[in-house]
């Protein structure tokens, strides 16, 4: 299955990732960063990131289904700027991911009836999913992530149990 990766409006150019083991590898590491935003100056950005391990038995075209509908329900929303849907590893471990320009644009794309409606179907389908949210700054010339979250080393996910939703 080829990840779904949405458009994104230059000056930015195409994020995509760098190594085939991106979704187990912290943010920064995974992906063009520096090439992404080589002709931007400066600036801040919001970033929040999907770390989830599918259940042997996902249904897989069905969670592309639901992923598609939230990454559609937030190209709607003001200030944003780019959607990741990963390709899940041969043992379940995915990564996704949604670029803003704030964070407060951030909230009003997660709070989209259909962003929500997919995220609650699609549940039972992980046996773990973590959210991450990170600033993005670029100055003189340098790109930096900020946690927003702390995170836990790779290997040791502080994750949340997925929860069978509605008696599912």
């Amino acid at each position: 299955m080829i990840p779904h990766v949405s458009q994104i409006v230059p000056p930015y150019r195409p994020i995509f990732e760098i190594t085939p083991d991106y979704s187990l590898l912290p943010i920064e590491e995974g992906f063009n960063w520096d090439e992404a935003f080589a002709a931007i100056d400066e600036g801040e950005w919001y970033l929040v990131v999907f770390r989830s391990k599918h259940r042997a038995d996902a249904d897989e075209a069905h969670l592309t289904f639901l992923d598609e509908q939230a990454s559609s329900a937030a190209s709607r929303t003001p200030g944003f700027m780019y959607y990741f849907i990963g390709t899940p590893l041969a043992d379940g471990h995915c990564l996704s991911f949604c670029l803003w320009q704030s964070r407060e644009a951030a909230l009003v794309g997660a709070s989209d009836p259909a962003h929500r409606e997919a995220m609650i179907e699609g549940l039972p389908a992980f046996e773990y999913y973590r959210l991450e949210r990170y600033y993005i700054h670029k100055r003189a010339g340098e790109v930096a992530f900020t946690a927003l979250i702390p995170t836990e080393p790779q290997g040791h996910p502080h994750a949340v149990p997925a929860q069978r939703v509605n008696g599912a």
